[in-house]
């Protein structure tokens, strides 16, 4: 079984990552990390806590993260008309405040920082984990700044992150990255190895409503909710950044789903990836050099540039009814 930790910023797509992970006979969740990013930390944190309460998965761990990124919400850095986690952003179409569940009432996080957590278990682990952060990478980045040396025990970080093609927040730059771009550099210069879902892989994952029926249908609380969350998205996209009739990404599950079946992404190249940090029209996106032309740059990551549609819906459905 593979043990992994989770790093989310508990929207819709984070909870279908959550559900399909904790799921997963083949997966142990160790412990779940909430960082600012698709909300603030309080409904992130929230989010997450009420979702396992409901699953009845309470025991698993959530450690609190960064409620802020690491130098990108200064004056000095980031334009201020620019939202983090603000009303104003248009995405909550897909998201919302709260997810549509019961409020939890005895899950809570612990009282040790995800920071502080991820130093102590990375440290004192007999077996090494697999990270798997589908949000801003603060909190992960920090602890690799505070204490170098835990990337020995890293077995893979599985990031949903960054983008070729094109953003989904500014032209340039896909969410994640662009909340936290110099969190996002130094994950990727740490020297773990790095799987990238980008969006151009979950673009190519979409789930169609009638598809959520069929999820629904599964009967399990994790199949239900699931569902709900699906047509949410749909509903959202239609109105945020319409992706075909019908249909959404779940980008997060598709990271999940990775350690699962490698076949759910497809041209997955090994490839150097930099984060641009320079706080400009680029700010946080993601250089891809799909040519080679850094010739002193080694390849640190896997990349994958599309993903199977089929194979992600089916896996999907199958594993959100295991049990």
């Amino acid at each position: 079984m593979r043990k992994i930790i989770l790093d989310v910023d508990t929207g819709t797509d984070d909870a279908i990552a959550i559900m399909c992970a904790i799921q997963s006979p083949r997966l142990e969740v160790v412990g779940i990390c909430t960082v600012n990013g698709n909300r603030g930390i309080t409904y992130t944190t929230e989010n997450t806590c009420r979702l396992l309460e409901y699953l009845g998965r309470e025991e698993i761990p959530v450690y609190k993260g960064c409620a802020l990124p690491m130098v990108s919400t200064l004056p000095a850095w980031r334009r201020p008309e620019i939202p983090y986690g603000g009303k104003e952003f248009k995405a909550q179409e897909v998201h919302g405040d709260w997810l549509d569940l019961p409020p939890s009432k005895n899950k809570k996080p612990e009282a040790m920082d995800a920071v502080s957590w991820y130093i102590k278990t990375l440290s004192e682990t007999k077996e090494k984990i697999t990270l798997v952060p589908v949000g801003p990478l603060t909190n992960l980045a920090i602890a690799l700044r505070a204490k170098p040396e835990i990337v020995e025990n890293i077995e893979e970080i599985v990031i949903m992150g960054g983008a070729y093609a094109h953003g989904n927040i500014t032209a340039a730059a896909e969410f994640n990255w662009w909340c936290d771009p110099e969190a996002a550099k130094i994950v990727m210069d740490c020297g773990a190895k790095i799987t990238i879902v980008p969006l151009d892989a979950t673009h190519k994952a979409l789930v169609s409503g009638s598809e959520a029926d069929e999820i629904e249908k599964g009967g399990t609380k994790a199949c239900i909710a699931a569902a709900d969350f699906i047509k949410r998205r749909i509903r959202g996209y239609a109105v945020f950044q319409p992706v075909g009739d019908d249909m959404t990404p779940v980008h997060d599950a598709l990271a999940v789903l990775y350690l699962l079946d490698e076949g759910v992404c497809e041209d997955v190249h090994e490839m150097y990836v930099d984060v641009d940090c320079g706080h400009g029209a680029s700010d946080g996106m993601s250089i891809v050099d799909v040519d080679h032309r850094y010739e002193d740059k080694a390849p640190n990551c896997r990349f994958a540039f599309s993903a199977n549609r089929e194979k992600f819906v089916k896996l999907l459905t199958e594993v959100l009814k295991a049990r």
